[in-house]
């Protein structure tokens, strides 16, 4: 009995789920506790556990200083000391809240992972602006049709099962990347067509230029930042019916048709295409960088760099988004797919 004498009665809910109900009076703590925060910290067992780390609930204890924390799933490696805890914070709290419970943990050499699983909002400034000292990730929670509870978490684009998170966090699959001069910016770019009767052949051309916030980036601006000319170079590697970067041409840009080499002037916008392609391309942020609205980038990621959402090397490009690439292969693999019998 974790909480101490008393008697524990096995049942079964009828869902199916066995649980031990306790006498009147001598209940625990988490018996207070929401059926969806139960199942996060189930959940959060099963993934440490399949990573190959000890994991118990409810876990608590005493900073130096005397200040009392108490964990949702605490977490090591066999053998070692307790270094990791998982915190799943259903119910709102604000962010220095947050960062007062992690300077807690910090301070007694644990390293704390936040689900937050109550309204996002909550947290705008850290979501725009995360940090390394405060490893929080908005997760989705729901119920069934049945009232069962589900959850995941949202990272890079993803939709991670709780266990697949927890287990990939202690394997490395988790990673921070923050570097005060490294930016990235996002071309975007337009399909359009060669004007000249001879070629007529399909072209992309760059409208605009913005940060990962939405920022505009004056398109002549960009090419004097370090790493920019190079990444441009590879992204018409990677895309070749990529036009030439524009310039600045009376009213409008001047670009260059990939295939026949000839001018192509056009208008910036986006309402031209139904469909938008963004490459996201790293760059070293100059001294006035900041003042043009360029933020270092900084995030949490998941998995192997190639997979990476919103993030370039300087000097290369990251993951292109094509919507016309990305039905192509939801189609090949919709056709792959086994139809159940």
């Amino acid at each position: 009995m974790p909480y101490g004498k008393g008697r524990a009665i096995p049942k079964e809910s009828r869902l199916g789920t066995r649980f031990f109900a306790h006498p009147p009076g001598q209940a625990g703590q988490g018996a207070k506790e929401s059926d969806i925060h139960l199942y996060l910290k189930a959940q959060c067992l099963l993934g440490a556990r399949a990573a190959g780390w000890e994991a118990l609930p409810e876990q608590s204890g005493l900073t130096p200083e005397g200040e009392d924390w108490r964990a949702d799933v605490l977490c090591r490696r066999p053998g070692a000391n307790w270094s990791v805890a998982f915190e799943a914070q259903v119910q709102l709290q604000a962010e220095a809240t947050y960062r007062r419970r992690q300077t807690r943990y910090a301070a007694s050499g644990i390293r704390a992972l936040w689900l937050v699983g109550h309204e996002h909002s909550l947290l705008s400034r850290y979501w725009l602006e995360p940090d390394q000292d405060l490893p929080a990730f908005k997760t989705h929670i729901w119920k069934d049709e049945r009232g069962r509870p589900g959850a995941h978490v949202l990272i890079d684009g993803q939709c991670l099962p709780i266990a697949e998170f927890v287990s990939g966090a202690l394997t490395k699959q988790l990673h921070w990347s923050g570097d005060a001069r490294h930016g990235v910016l996002h071309l975007v770019l337009r399909d359009d067509q060669c004007w000249h009767r001879t070629c007529q052949r399909k072209v992309r051309l760059t409208i605009k230029i913005q940060t990962t916030r939405g920022t505009p980036i004056d398109l002549s601006t960009a090419q004097d930042f370090a790493g920019y000319r190079e990444a441009y170079a590879k992204a018409q590697a990677a895309l070749p019916d990529l036009a030439s970067h524009p310039q600045p041409f009376r009213k409008g840009l001047l670009s260059r048709c990939p295939h026949c080499g000839r001018d192509i002037r056009y208008q910036a916008h986006e309402w031209a295409s139904p469909t938008l392609t963004t490459v996201p391309i790293g760059v070293t942020i100059p001294d006035h960088g900041i003042r043009l609205g360029l933020t270092p980038h900084a995030q949490w990621h998941w998995g192997p760099q190639t997979h990476w959402t919103n993030w370039a090397p300087i000097g290369e490009i990251g993951a292109i988004c094509d919507p016309e690439i990305s039905a192509q292969v939801a189609l090949q693999s919709h056709s792959r797919t086994p139809h159940p019998l």
